[in-house]
Parts: structure tokens; C-alpha cells; sequence
């Protein structure tokens, strides 16, 4: 059997949903379970490993009916790259400009990267996604960006 990327894909997604769910568990128990600070990790974490259960049965079942094609190189490439901008935003930028000026910068230089879209679009976007993260934690939910 040959691995296809569908199949790794689920294997990373469900890798994802149990770091998540073993990870809610350090957060202190509420008084209701959706009323608490570990019910969103670990309800995410659930759904991931659903999702990636499904996309694992998928790739099985289609893997047998067709023949898996090997990942091309530019695609590697392409996701080594993504994989290093996002540690770099989330373990440098992240703690050294806070977390919307680094996501600023981060959502800019994905979508150039990735040739998306034109720089004033993508400018656009980062502005617009910047806003409504501020507004909707910090007006609509009270809550304050580190």
C-alpha cells in the first residue's frame, strides 16, 4: 500500500485533535461543561479527530480504487515553507510584536507567498481580518489580546 497525501493529511489532523484534547485537560473544570475554559479545546479536538478519522476511511477507500499518484516536488516545497512560517509567526513574531501585528505581517506575506492575490488585495485582507479579530474580542467579547 502507498501513502497517499490525503492519508497523511489525516494522520496530521488527527495528531492535532488529540493535542488538543489531552492538552484541555490541564485548563481548570467549570461549573457546566460548555461554560468552561476547556470546553472549546476540547471540543475542537473532538470534531478534528472526527474529521480526520473520516479523511483517513477516505483515503483508504479511495486508495484501493484508484492508483495514488506521487506528490510533486513544488508541492513539498510549497508546504515546508508554509510549515516554517508558521513557526516562525507563532515562536518569533508572536511573543516579540504581539499577536495582530505579527498576524498582520503573517497573513501579508502568506497570501504574496502563495501568489493569492495582488499586494493591495492581500493588504485589504490582513487589514480587514486584523479588525475584525479586534473588534469582535476586544469590543464584542471583552477580551484583551495579549
Amino acid at each position: 500500500m502507498r501513502i497517499n497525501k490525503d492519508f497523511i493529511l489525516g494522520i496530521i489532523v488527527l495528531t492535532i485533535g488529540l493535542f488538543l484534547v489531552v492538552g484541555s485537560y490541564q485548563f481548570p473544570k467549570g461549573e457546566h461543561l460548555l461554560n468552561s475554559s476547556r470546553s472549546f479545546p476540547l471540543l475542537l479536538g473532538f470534531i478534528l479527530m472526527g474529521l480526520a478519522v473520516w479523511q483517513l476511511l477516505s483515503s483508504l477507500k479511495n486508495n484501493e480504487t484508484k492508483g495514488t499518484k506521487k506528490l510533486p516536488f513544488p508541492a513539498i516545497k510549497r508546504g515546508v515553507i508554509f510549515i516554517l512560517l508558521m513557526a516562525v509567526y507563532i515562536f518569533l513574531a508572536m511573543p516579540l510584536i504581539g499577536f495582530l501585528a505579527s498576524s498582520f505581517i503573517f497573513l501579508i506575506v502568506g497570501l504574496l507567498y502563495f501568489k493569492e492575490v495582488r499586494w493591495y488585495t492581500a493588504t485589504l485582507i490582513s487589514f480587514g481580518m486584523i479588525g475584525f479579530l479586534y473588534v469582535f474580542f476586544e469590543k464584542v467579547m471583552l477580551i484583551s489580546f495579549p
